[in-house]
């Protein structure tokens, strides 16, 4: 069954939320004053607190999840591994993981006349972002930066990038006020193993791991975008490939979304297993 709606390729970067990069927290309860009349209860006078009886989190919160499914966590809220380590490498290379990426790495948006200088800046050639702008809306390539290498995808009206967070940092130091971080608006996670574009199919995105390395597409979630963008084939340690793609999520919808993408087949998987079957 799928979990989406198929919406344009061309699409525009999810709408904010705030996050916590350094710490998660749960998505927020708005809490709001109520104008007690004379006649009324009144409930200080009873001793209830009412702060108190609401609750710390909701349905949902993608922390909370990964915690009820066994994860362990670092420093920066991003589970290390779901109890077994060896099991969870070993669905990278036989099924599919769904993987949180968020701690290490950043998702940007370029736009306006400065996006193009602002890659320039941070050591993209002109060549190949001349060759990158040409490919259109839903399109996309990996680009060379100094230090390091990040996907860029080309947007109506900017580009969406994920990339390791130092590459990131630097990109964002470099292009000034035409790159925004969404780190604390969305959440990175990707499905890695040979059953991912299967899954991607049955959740409502297909097509996208069929096209070249960059393709990308948005469907609607819980009545947010979500955007797939093929991460190409990584290369595992004993030579093999492993099939990626990478969701940008909203953060208000990124533990539904979890929870319905393993409901579909995926397997939740640490940041140590898949370290452990990528090649150095």
């Amino acid at each position: 069954m799928s979990i989406a709606r198929v919406a344009r390729v061309a699409v525009t970067a999810p709408h904010a939320v705030r996050r916590a990069t350094a710490a998660r927290r749960p998505f927020p309860v708005v809490r709001r004053k109520v104008a007690v009349r004379s006649n009324e209860i009144d409930l200080e006078a009873l001793g209830l607190d009412l702060d108190a009886l609401m609750p710390t989190s909701i349905l949902g919160d993608l922390e909370g999840l990964q915690e009820e499914a066994g994860a362990e966590f670092d420093d920066d809220g991003v589970p290390l591994n779901f109890g077994d380590s060896a099991y969870e490498a070993d669905i990278l290379r036989t099924k599919v993981g769904i993987v949180d990426r968020s701690g290490g790495w950043r998702v940007l948006r370029l736009a306006g006349p400065g996006a193009v200088d602002a890659l320039k800046a941070a050591g993209a050639t002109g060549e190949d972002i001349d060759a990158l702008m040409a490919k259109g809306p839903g399109r996309g390539a990996p680009l060379d930066l100094d230090g390091g290498r990040c996907a860029a995808h080309v947007q109506a009206g900017g580009l969406l990038v994920t990339a390791p967070a130092a590459v990131a940092d630097a990109l964002a130091k470099a292009g000034g006020d035409a790159v925004k971080d969404l780190a604390e608006q969305c959440t990175l996670l990707s499905l890695v193993g040979p059953d991912a574009a299967e899954l991607l199919v049955r959740s409502g995105a297909p097509g996208v791991m069929e096209q070249e390395v960059g393709t990308h597409a948005t469907f609607g979630f819980e009545g947010c975008p979500v955007v797939a963008a093929f991460g190409g084939d990584l290369l595992a340690a004993d030579g093999t490939f492993l099939a990626a793609v990478n969701l940008v999520a909203d953060e208000g919808i990124a533990g539904l979304l979890w929870n319905a993408l393993k409901g579909q087949g995926a397997e939740p998987v640490g940041s140590q297993a898949l370290d452990a079957v990528l090649a150095e």
